[in-house]
């Protein structure tokens, strides 16, 4: 075992020592408020679903296709 597996493993054993106290990191605001959304972001959230789709590839990571247009 290599100093790199080692202190890999000693790592890892520190993280889940202080996981016990501290919990997983938290992505989101603690109070949970968040800004305003506009106008032109709902309009933009709103076009780009109506555009694409989301498919699950054979990999199982989701990507976005272009909708078909309707037009003919």
């Amino acid at each position: 075992m290599g100093f790199a597996d080692r202190f890999d493993a000693l790592n890892n054993h520190v993280t889940l020592f202080f996981l016990r106290f501290v919990g997983p990191p938290s992505v989101g605001s603690p109070d949970g408020r968040g800004r305003a959304v506009s106008d032109d972001e709902r309009a933009r959230e709103v076009e780009i679903r109506q555009s694409f789709e989301r498919v699950t590839g054979p990999d199982g990571r989701p990507y976005l296709v272009e909708r078909p247009s309707s037009e003919g």
